[in-house]
C-alpha cells in the first residue's frame, strides 16, 4: 500500500490486466515502451509482453519492483 498524495489516506496497488489473457498476474518490465508516454509489462500467466500508457501509478509500481529486486540480491 502506499499513501495518497497530499492524504494521509492509504492507496491500493492498482492491478494491471493483461490486455490479452485478462490476467492480473503481471510485472513491471522496462519504464519506457516504443513511445516515452508508455511503460512495458510482462504477463507471467499467457507469457506476453504489453504496453500501457503511463500513469501516476507507474512510480509506485517502478519503486516496488526495485525494492523486491534488491532483496533477491540482483542490482
Amino acid at each position: 500500500m502506499s499513501m495518497g498524495y497530499n492524504t494521509d489516506e492509504e492507496r491500493s496497488k492498482p492491478e494491471i490486466r493483461c490486455p490479452y489473457c485478462g490476467s492480473t498476474e503481471t510485472e513491471l518490465f522496462s519504464l519506457f515502451g516504443q513511445q516515452l508516454l508508455t511503460v512495458q509489462y510482462y504477463c507471467n500467466n499467457c507469457h506476453t509482453p504489453f504496453e500501457r500508457v503511463k500513469d501516476d501509478d507507474v512510480l509506485d509500481d517502478y519503486a516496488a519492483h526495485r525494492t523486491d529486486k534488491r532483496k533477491e540480491g540482483q542490482p
